[in-house]
């Protein structure tokens, strides 16, 4: 999985055991906490949802960590994705065996109540140990400290965590809750699974990445002449930034992976420029441009109100829109009496059919990250800008219909999950019948 760090081989040199592992530049989010004091709610959400993800992949094969702590979270240097490392004590929940029943493992600042009192440990310790991690992040200390190990075990197991607001530290009421409830006392009243607390923190990062381009407003004026000819999102970047007053910062500046296509669009309106130079999407119905999936042959093209489909030539447009509109009827008839209306149909702005090699393509996708499914994948969703979702599918024709339905199915979760979680699984019944 991308988000833990990759064990190449394992053997015996010169007398000693060795891991042959995964080298990542970077720091320890440790690391990042002690030298800065803390970290702000974004930074510290943002490294949380990539270690969710990490233990959403482990739990799903049956392992807990165990031992999760900022230590064991490595924050990579070029783009700032976090990878989980050390399973030094993690546990496959079907094998007993690997560990000693009543065992207390762990480390004792990040310790569940369960691990404290050596008992039968599952997926939900690991959400309580992230949990106290993002709490440390947020507030600068662990919940709970003391002068002795003991001590501290025993806040784990008898006293309730300070909200971060009782500290005077400004975090989202949504982060704060979805905080409190991960350290909850019994594992009961944590999140179920860790796919759970994700959902959560991405939808109020991402309400935070649209509102910086209200919050940060640059008179157009104040904006250096930008041509559309060399609107790249390197020079537009530099544009932003010699335009905001001295002191202050852009994010995407330095995070460009998850923040061009939410602000670079934004600005480019202002001062005149198309967003789809930016984009690389092509509008209207003109043949698309390599940059709309560079490295990916998609001779047909066609403009379905403000959705656009991209095709390779094995299913033409007009077949993968029918395929889609039809999966929006199913899944719309189904939630038609559900007092949660779908945001699915206003959130999906390109469909792309693709073969199945390009799933393993870092260059297709917006965000740059590539499913650990990749060589099997059918279907793939990433945030393209604030208000749209590019939906990839593959385009064998034995299994183009079922991809977009599973697109669809991944749309539902990735909009509705934080409303319902629910939702995700009524969406999979639904749509994945077919």
């Amino acid at each position: 999985h991308p988000n833990i760090v990759h064990l190449y081989n394992f053997g015996q040199e010169n007398g000693f055991f060795v891991l042959a592992m995964q080298l990542v530049q970077g720091q320890t989010w440790e690391r990042q906490i002690l030298e800065t004091t803390r970290l702000g709610w974004v930074a510290s959400c943002r490294i949380a949802i990539d270690v969710l993800r990490a233990l959403e992949y482990a739990h799903g094969r049956g392992v807990v960590h165990r031992d999760m702590k900022p230590s064991n979270v490595l924050v990579r240097a070029s783009d700032g994705a976090a990878t989980v490392m050390d399973f030094g004590i993690a546990k496959m929940t079907k094998n007993t065996r690997l560990t000693a029943t009543g065992q207390t493992m762990g480390t004792v600042r990040y310790m569940s109540p369960e691990q404290v009192r050596g008992q039968e440990v599952d997926l939900r310790t690991d959400i309580y140990s992230l949990g106290a991690t993002l709490y440390e992040s947020l507030v600068g200390d662990t919940p709970f400290d003391g002068e002795t190990h003991f001590e501290i075990m025993t806040k784990h197991l008898a006293e309730l965590p300070k909200r971060p607001s009782a500290h005077g530290i400004e975090v989202p009421l949504a982060i704060e809750d979805a905080l409190m409830r991960s350290l909850a006392k019994r594992p009961d009243d944590r999140f179920s699974n860790a796919r759970e607390m994700r959902k959560i923190l991405e939808q109020v990062v991402r309400t935070a990445d649209v509102g910086l381009g209200e919050t940060q407003r640059v008179d157009r004026d104040s904006l250096p002449p930008v041509r559309a000819a060399i609107a790249t999102p390197t020079v537009v970047r530099e544009a932003l930034a010699d335009a905001l007053e001295p002191g202050s910062s852009l994010p995407g500046i330095r995070r460009a992976r998850r923040w061009p296509y939410v602000v670079v669009p934004l600005m480019l309106v202002a001062a005149g420029v198309g967003a789809a130079v930016v984009l690389g999407r092509s509008r209207g119905s003109q043949a698309p441009t390599a940059a709309v999936v560079p490295g990916v042959a998609l001779p047909q093209h066609a403009a379905f109100g403000p959705l656009q489909v991209y095709t390779d030539g094995l299913a033409t447009p007009e077949q993968v829109h029918t395929m889609y509109a039809t999966a929006l009827a199913d899944v719309r008839a189904h939630f038609a009496a559900s007092k949660h209306p779908l945001q699915v149909p206003e959130r999906v702005g390109e469909i792309i059919a693709m073969p199945q090699e390009a799933f393993c393509l870092p260059a297709a996708y917006l965000q740059g990250k590539v499913p650990s499914d990749c060589a099997t994948a059918a279907a793939e969703i990433t945030i393209s800008d604030a208000n749209a979702t590019r939906m990839y599918v593959v385009s064998d024709p034995a299994r183009v219909e079922n991809a977009v339905r599973a697109g669809v199915s991944q749309a539902v979760c990735l909009f509705e999950a934080n409303v319902d979680s629910t939702l995700c699984d009524e969406a999979d019944a639904v749509l994945g019948s077919h």
